[in-house]
């Protein structure tokens, strides 16, 4: 990757004499390291070697995540601005600015991370039995309860808020590729007879909603039932008849899975 001497001088924050904090807006999507890179450059011919992400930035990044799911509790997404965030976050405007270009660019890039952490957590890859060693991806429904407990805020803006509908569709996108993926070995895939918008809408909104009940009543029902009580709702004829009675899983499931691993 090639910065030019004037974008890295113009751009950039000086960390000793040879190395710079770019900022790249690709990354801020694409890598979702905030919009900077560490770069060691040789201004004399005008080329650069990426490193690794300065800690202060990594740093910047969590206080500001942070701020970002304790003012949602008070907060709407339009209502949140950038004086709250610095003020929660604990940091000025100007290191707000060093790192995203504006409000807009922030909540994308942290509604995008917090989602894709979330499947990262909650999805499981197993053998499909003892006389099939194809993978396949589980959700694990105590841990999808986990982290709704850890940050249940984010997961209420997200099942209610107008302004969230764009990562509500990149939810339930998500999610559906995980569906299609966990029949992909049945040809043509059963999990296309459904219309998309149907299926989505409906795990989404049971189960976040179900969830939110849950956070509350003050949680007062464990990870592992909330789980058990989700998985027997998600027992049916259609869920048999497209291959999905076993995506979602409890415990006891997972420790079926893993015995044949």
């Amino acid at each position: 990757m090639g910065i030019s001497k004037n974008i890295t001088q113009r751009r950039s924050i000086l960390l000793d004499k040879k190395t710079y904090m770019v900022y790249n807006p690709k990354c801020v999507f694409e890598n979702h390291c905030g919009g900077f890179l560490n770069v060691n450059i040789n201004i004399s011919r005008g080329k650069c070697i990426m490193g690794k992400i300065d800690p202060r930035v990594v740093k910047t990044r969590k206080k500001l995540r942070q701020a970002f799911l304790e003012l949602l509790v008070t907060r709407t997404l339009g209502e949140m601005n950038i004086k709250d965030l610095t003020n929660q976050a604990g940091v000025t405007r100007g290191t707000f600015y060093l790192h995203y270009k504006d409000k807009e660019t922030f909540i994308e890039t942290i509604m995008e991370e917090i989602i894709e952490d979330f499947f990262t957590e909650v999805v499981e890859y197993s053998a499909v039995s003892a006389n099939d060693d194809t993978r396949v991806p589980y959700i694990q429904l105590e841990k999808v309860f986990e982290n709704i407990g850890e940050t249940p805020e984010f997961f209420i803006t997200l099942l209610k808020e107008s302004e969230a509908e764009d990562y509500r569709i990149l939810f339930s996108d998500k999610l559906y590729d995980y569906l299609l993926e966990h029949t992909s070995a049945n040809t043509p895939n059963p999990v296309r007879k459904l219309p998309k918008e149907l299926l989505t809408n409906y795990l989404v909104y049971s189960l976040l909603g179900i969830a939110e009940s849950w956070v509350q009543e003050g949680k007062i029902y464990a990870n592992h039932y909330m789980a058990s009580v989700f998985v027997k709702l998600m027992r049916s004829e259609l869920f048999e008849e497209v291959g999905l009675n076993s995506f979602f899983i409890d415990s006891a499931s997972h420790l079926k899975l893993a015995s044949v691993n």
